[in-house]
């Protein structure tokens, strides 16, 4: 398999960066290998950029070049670093790893619990989240047509507009491997080098191994990382730059040692982890200011010219391209004018009243749970709270759509919070002031919470923010997982926390909605209290056959586009509501696992009903198109018109399928902008329109 090639670059990487003559605390032999694996997983990150980047320059972005491309990235490798990878292979050989044998157990133990089922899930489980089918994959899928990573004519808008670094690398997967099974990886690889980086900070503040496991475990049991490592979601791929930023920082103040070298891949991390989420740069801000404080105060002027002119090439080569085509394109590096005013994220008014607000909104959220009562608790203080600072939650140009604030309780990947990790927070802020260290470790907290407010300060509130903040939240996690390691000398505390932990991971793993192993969580609860589930999208009510609709209608309530359960039916009505969506099939994919469904019911785990339109609409396609495309081995040119948030990917899953002689994907009329010429073709050349509007997709023959 030629994707094996980002595989052995990977390894060469690592064994390249790998110091082998290490033998001091602070640089022992695993830290030495995990930095290393750090380094590599950047060293990838670039490479992929780089290659859809110069190839597309000449349309070149296609298989047989991408193929070269990593087999002379391979043999640069090995020219360059040949007696240095035989020495490290030597040196990691011939080490003897000493692990105490409790900590060589719990790290058995998350392995096969944790890690190993999340790696089977990426890869054997197909992608299936609503911004995968809406976007991330769709541009890869465009990008590969189109043989270029340029601007095309869509309608959403999401495709050509958002930091695109993880589709990149997705996109050197997925054209060495002709198939997506190796899309989640690039989220699963951020989990564990995030959770890599965080432990090498650990280790660099000189906390030993029971401390790391411990940090692992409080990490690996965040709700919102676990549903993510396994999504093309990109929040883990910002996050794991942003960490890996933060430690070359932290070895960059500690110590003069390869200054050079670390200010380097604190550069990469930094521009990588913008071309991944922009908001990145917000987050890293402070950090930067400080760290030009720190260059200064040294007044080592070689270091300082040095660190200048790396940041000044890193950002001409990573972050120039694109900002400079955004603006040839959509006329601003962001391109917000082509979002409707109550989709842009960016706040209608900056004001500290519309920050408080925002700070307010994301806490309750980060905090809530699946459980009704306590959720309408947190919504009247919420409510009381923002009475108190003089502003609405709801307060016209602060929430993006201009939806209504509720209570988040759905847990998933754009929205899972935990009240545990939070409980956390606030217990080791109770014990920084004991610390030796209180002065600094306050000031980190402080640090914290300016980033979390300028996020709050500069964009709107949306449902999923948590995602979006999730890097200020895992290294808030790191600050207070080392405060009450070095704070709580009772081991039986720090183990019953540990436990905790590892209880908690199990059920984002085991029962997750998406990618159920165990059983679905919702179908669960609705099957231990004897009840439906309690709400239902109306664009998902308008898929019901009439008469159905009706009966269903007739138990809900509507309340902001949601159908709610009413709260007054008898638990006889309730139960007659179960059977009645279950015979309409509506929530059937509730009790099935990945075990009971193919690869193509996987990708309709959350949607099923997209799946039975989908299934209709392809069958309905003339055998005469698919004869015509079999027998002249002519493309059939399909003309795509798609709204905000199509499930577009799937339009590409059963287009490869119906027509193997070759097909072209396009839009004739899609929003107005600048899209780049090679990527437009005649409007006469489309054979069949697919259009979809309120998730209901038809079929139009053109001629």
């Amino acid at each position: 398999m030629y994707v094996l090639l980002i595989l052995l670059a990977f390894i060469l990487l690592s064994l390249t960066f790998f110091e082998s003559d290490s033998n001091s605390i602070e640089h022992s032999y695993l830290f030495e290998i995990r930095l290393a694996i750090i380094k590599a997983f950047i060293g990838i990150a670039f490479f992929s950029y780089i290659i859809c980047e110069i190839l597309s320059l000449f349309n070149l972005f296609s298989l047989i070049y991408v193929l070269i491309s990593w087999v002379l990235i391979n043999g640069i490798i090995i020219f360059l670093n040949k007696e240095k990878i035989k020495l490290s292979v030597f040196s990691i050989f011939s080490q003897k790893v000493i692990i105490p044998k409790k900590e060589k157990n719990i790290l058995l133990f998350i392995f096969f619990l944790i890690i190993l089922p999340l790696l089977l899930l990426a890869i054997f489980i197909a992608p299936n989240n609503w911004d995968s089918m809406a976007y991330h994959l769709p541009r890869v899928e465009h990008w590969i047509q189109n043989k270029n990573i340029y601007s095309y004519p869509t309608n959403i808008v999401r495709q050509v507009l958002t930091s695109p670094l993880s589709e990149y690398i997705i996109a050197n997967f997925q054209i060495l491997a002709s198939t997506d099974s190796f899309s989640n990886l690039v989220q699963f690889a951020s989990f564990i080098f995030i959770l890599f980086s965080a432990t090498l900070i650990f280790s660099i503040l000189k906390i030993g191994m029971k401390g790391q496991l411990f940090l692992l475990l409080a990490l690996s049991s965040l709700p919102m990382m676990l549903f993510q490592a396994t999504t093309t979601q990109t929040d883990l791929l910002a996050s794991s730059f942003f960490i890996s930023f933060i430690l070359f920082a932290l070895l960059i103040i500690q110590t003069q040692d390869n200054f050079k070298i670390n200010f380097i891949f604190l550069a990469l991390s930094l521009t990588l982890g913008i071309l991944t989420k922009y908001h990145i740069a917000i987050f890293a801000a402070p950090i930067v200011l400080y760290l030009l404080f720190i260059l200064i105060k040294k007044k080592n002027n070689n270091n300082t010219i040095f660190a200048f002119l790396i940041s000044c090439l890193t950002i001409a080569i990573i972050l120039v391209p694109l900002f400079a085509r955004n603006i040839y394109f959509f006329g601003s590096i962001t391109g917000k004018d082509l979002f409707d005013e109550n989709a842009t994220i960016v706040n209608s008014t900056i004001s500290i009243q519309n920050m408080l607000s925002n700070n307010l909104k994301h806490i309750v959220d980060f905090i809530s749970i699946p459980v009704n009562g306590y959720n309408n608790l947190l919504f009247s203080i919420n409510h009381s709270l923002h009475n108190l600072i003089g502003v609405s939650e709801n307060m016209l140009g602060n929430n993006w759509a201009g939806e209504p604030f509720t209570v988040n309780n759905y847990l998933n990947e754009d929205t899972a919070g935990s009240i545990i990790h939070a409980l956390l927070i606030i217990l080791s802020f109770a014990l920084v002031f004991k610390s030796m260290h209180k002065t600094k470790l306050i000031l980190l907290f402080a640090y914290c919470f300016i980033a979390f407010s300028l996020y709050g300060l500069l964009f709107r509130y949306t449902p999923f923010d948590i995602r979006l903040l999730l890097p200020i939240l895992i290294l808030l996690i790191i600050i207070s997982t080392y405060i009450i390691y070095i704070s709580i000398s009772n081991k039986y505390i720090l183990n019953g926390l540990m436990f905790l932990f590892l209880i908690i991971s199990i059920f984002p793993v085991y029962f997750n909605r998406a990618k159920p192993i165990i059983g679905n969580p919702f179908y669960l609860r609705r099957a231990l209290t004897n009840s439906p589930k309690g709400d239902i999208d109306s664009t998902t009510l308008t898929l019901l056959p009439a008469s159905k609709k009706k009966e269903i209608l007739n138990n809900y309530i509507l309340t902001d586009s949601i159908y709610r359960l009413n709260e007054n039916l008898t638990l006889e009505q309730r139960k007659s509501l179960f059977k009645l969506e279950d015979s309409v099939g509506l929530f059937d994919f509730d009790k099935k696992t990945i075990f009971q469904k193919s690869r193509l019911d996987n990708y309709f785990t959350q949607n099923p009903l997209i799946q039975k339109n989908m299934d209709t609409l392809f069958n309905n396609i003339s055998s005469e198109s698919t004869a015509k495309n079999s027998i002249s081995r002519k493309p059939i040119f399909i003309d795509l018109k798609t709204e905000f948030d199509s499930y577009e990917y799937m339009v590409w899953v059963y287009t490869k399928a119906k027509f193997k002689n070759g097909f072209y994907i396009g839009n004739s009329d899609s929003l107005k902008y600048r899209s780049y010429s090679n990527n437009i073709i005649d409007p006469k050349f489309y054979n069949i329109e697919v259009s979809d509007k309120n998730k209901n997709w038809t079929i139009k023959y053109k001629n």
